[in-house]
Order: C-alpha cells, then structure tokens, then sequence
C-alpha cells in the first residue's frame, strides 16, 4: 500500500511538472527551413503560437504534424502561429526541408539542431506540443501521440480563442 501511495505521488508530481500551465515561455531566436528568423516576441503579437516538436526519425510526431494538416486552415484564419520545430541533428537538417515539402505541410518549419529549444522548454517526449497565448504565458501541453490527440489539440486552441480578450481582438483585426 505504501509502496503504491509513493507511485502514485510520484505520478502526479511527474505530471504536473510536465503540464506547465500558465507559465511563462522563454524567449527564443532560430531559424526556419528557408533561412528566415523567427522570434517568439514577434510571433505572439500577431496571435497564439502553437509548437510541435519534431524529428525525421519520429513516426509519431510525423502522424501528428499530418494528423493537425487538415486543420490548418482554420488555425492560419484564427491568426495561430503554428510552428513544426525539427530536433535533428546539423547532418540531417538538409532532409528537413524536402521532407516537410513531400508531406505539403504548410506549417512554419523551425530547425534546432542543437535542441536548445528542447532544453529551453523541457521536452522529455517527442512529440510535445504547446499553445502559448498572446501574454507569453504557456497555457497547454501535450506529449506523445496517438490518434485522435489532433482533435484534442484543435479543442484546445479553440476554447482558448473563445476565453481569451487578447485573441479575440487578433482574430477580428480589431
């Protein structure tokens, strides 16, 4: 019994600790496929940003970026910023580009070849998802995948849309 109630402390510390609710999102500058820099501090003036964490050699990050494609369109309407940010290494980044052209994501595709965003921001499983809102602040988590977790996703964003001031002036251009 006692043995089960640590378990289950343990779990729950676990959990929380890696569902960061409404903290705030470390600031970062890098680079997308096409050399262009990309800035946290930019991104979130325009409207929420949405970040997967992904890698050329993880299936279930690749099911999820196309599992979350059909949606895309609603997000870019809704001014989501959605980032696919690689994790592999510098030999395999000239892969990412192609590869994300062959499964015609439309997603900004981010490199970090040296995972200071997975450090940055704590990623222990791949994929990882988060929704920053328009005052920096981290307001969901996702990690791992498995179908269905897209439709889950797109709940998610949507009623932070609904609840949020800042967000709704972004989507209506007010």
């Amino acid at each position: 019994m006692k043995k089960l109630l640590i378990l289950l402390i343990l779990s729950i510390t676990i959990v929380l600790a890696a569902n960061p609710t409404q903290t705030s999102a470390p600031n970062f500058v890098l680079q997308d496929v096409d050399g262009k820099t990309v800035r946290l501090d930019s991104l979130v003036k325009k409207g929420p940003v949405l970040m997967s964490y992904w890698a050329l050699w993880c299936k279930m990050c690749i099911k999820e970026l196309d599992a979350i494609k059909p949606y895309f369109g609603e997000l870019e309407s809704l001014k989501c910023n959605y980032l696919a940010i690689s994790q592999d290494k510098s030999r395999s980044v000239p892969e990412v580009k192609p590869f994300a052209s062959s499964h015609k994501w439309k997603y900004q595709v981010v490199l970090d070849p040296e995972n200071k965003m997975r450090d940055l921001y704590k990623v222990q499983v791949m994929p990882s998802f988060f929704i920053i809102d328009q005052n920096k602040k981290i307001v969901f988590t996702h990690q791992g995948y498995k179908p269905g977790d897209e439709k889950k996703i797109i709940e998610k964003v949507r009623q932070l849309l609904k609840s949020c001031p800042e967000c709704q002036k972004s989507e209506t251009g007010k």
